[in-house]
């Protein structure tokens, strides 16, 4: 949000977008659910970005 960036999850082998949510899975399996869209992926550096919605 207005610049600021927060680290929601490390480890995400899996980005899934369902309307405006995304699911991340990690290494381990363990998943997680933010509200708002992936405007951003580099996989240099292995980061994905999300924007609100």
């Amino acid at each position: 949000m207005k610049g600021e960036k927060e680290s929601l999850m490390e480890g995400v082998v899996v980005l899934v977008t369902r309307g405006d949510k995304v699911l991340m899975e990690d290494i381990l399996g363990r998943t997680k659910e933010a509200k708002g869209r992936i405007f951003e992926v580099n996989i240099t550096s292995q980061k994905a970005f999300l924007e609100p919605v």
